[in-house]
């Protein structure tokens, strides 16, 4: 029997996920490794300013710990700072939502530099003003990202 209920997107989501991890991992020429965006938190917030209840705290702490297998680093760092971000976003979505694209570019980029002051205090890293050029990246890309996103969440019907 063909079901007539909306395929709920879980599929979609997981994918982008992915895909953001991928981007993540591609090695880039030693001068644009700093300017990598935050392409995997990028997505998470969207999906949690899109869809809240899909996208949870929770679900955000564990692609923070696959990050932190996959990049190396100290082991929670990321999923504390994902979970955290997320949080946020998802205690203030209705908010975030209501606002231009360029001005939650603005607050991609304090978000973006949260994560970074975190990975900074809670591991062995040094501050310096390269921490800025990823939180200046993300909200570059952030435009594109939204519009990107919306592209595949109307397409594929994600609900």
């Amino acid at each position: 029997m063909i079901s007539t209920k909306p395929a709920s997107g879980r599929g979609i989501i997981i994918i982008t996920i992915m895909i953001a991890m991928i981007l993540m991992m591609l090695p880039l020429p030693e001068q644009l490794r700093l300017f990598r965006p935050e392409f995997v938190l990028m997505v998470l917030m969207y999906w949690v300013m899109a869809l809240p209840r899909r996208v949870s705290v929770g679900f955000a702490w564990v692609v923070g710990v696959l990050m932190d297998i996959m990049m190396g680093g100290a082991l929670g760092v990321t999923a504390f700072s994902y979970a955290l971000v997320i949080f946020l976003t998802a205690r203030f979505h209705l908010q975030l939502r209501q606002y231009p694209v360029w001005q939650q570019a603005l607050i991609i980029l304090s978000l973006v530099l949260l994560i970074h002051i975190i990975a900074v205090i809670m591991s062995p890293q040094s501050a310096s003003w390269y921490m800025w050029l990823p939180a200046v990246t993300s909200m570059i890309l952030w435009p594109i990202n939204y519009a990107l996103l919306r592209n595949i969440r109307r397409s594929f019907h994600v609900s």
